[in-house]
């Protein structure tokens, strides 16, 4: 349901959905599990149960992480909805971002695989060539988008080229806060570079910046987009803990 105009009604929700993230120990507990019927079985008692409430051991990696991406965009849309109008376009931007890697392959000449064909959102895009791709992209709510299909530019700077141009006019504190939150993400970007191994001890890192910049962006609309981040954090370690055990029978994976 759409508010439309109580930033303070927004954000206490938000911040009731933020109370219930997992803790470590429950991390723990979760990742004990050594098969996907167990796993899933584990994250079912946990607040992630709405998101993997309709696997099972009969899912491969593709459906699950399908799933994951409707689940995803139907969140973000729904949280957009309980801000003011003025913020809903910007944030509703968050909801195409696990799209990006995937609008990155339809920029190679071969044929989209039957799993991206699978994709509600994917399947009017995959057929033709390369141009025939950009061309459906233009006529699509991700026009703006049409760059990384085109293979003119990489998709996080053309993402981030609209979000910036959706950003509402703002007062000096929720400006601030934007930017102490982009470069928190531009830091672990970089840092992501250069990782020579796994990159958990660096998402920690991120998620621990942001659990701080959600007192320090009290009261604006960044501590929405912080929590979405924390979410798409964790929603990351539970898509490596599904693919792990759907690939390799619970063997760790490196990300």
């Amino acid at each position: 349901m759409a508010i439309g105009g109580n930033l303070d009604y927004a954000l206490a929700r938000v911040y009731a959905r933020q109370g219930r993230r997992m803790e470590a120990a429950g991390w723990r507990r979760l990742e004990a599990s050594r098969d996907l019927d167990h796993y899933v079985a584990a994250a079912r008692s946990t607040v992630l149960a709405e998101w993997v409430s309709s696997f099972d051991a009969t899912h491969d990696c593709h459906s699950m992480e399908r799933a994951l991406r409707a689940q995803w965009s139907r969140y973000v849309q729904a949280v957009a909805a309980w801000h003011p109008h003025v913020w809903q376009e910007w944030l509703q931007w968050l909801a195409w971002l696990p799209f990006l890697s995937l609008l990155q392959q339809l920029a190679r000449p071969e044929s989209a695989p039957a799993w991206m064909l699978a994709d509600p959102v994917c399947a009017p895009l995959a057929p033709g060539t390369i141009a025939d791709r950009a061309a459906a992209l233009a006529d699509s709510v991700l026009a703006p988008l049409q760059a990384i299909v085109a293979g003119r530019m990489p998709p996080g700077p053309v993402w981030s080229a609209h979000w910036q141009a959706l950003w509402p006019r703002a007062d000096a504190s929720t400006q601030y806060s934007l930017d102490l939150f982009m470069r928190a993400v531009s830091r672990h970007q970089q840092a992501l570079l250069i990782a020579a191994d796994t990159s958990e001890p660096l998402r920690e890192q991120l998620a621990n910046r942001l659990q701080k910049l959600l007192r320090v962006a009290a009261g604006t609309v960044i501590v929405t987009v912080c929590h979405l981040a924390l979410l798409a954090l964790d929603l990351e370690r539970l898509r490596g803990g599904l693919a792990s055990r759907c690939l390799f029978g619970g063997k760790a994976v490196q990300h």
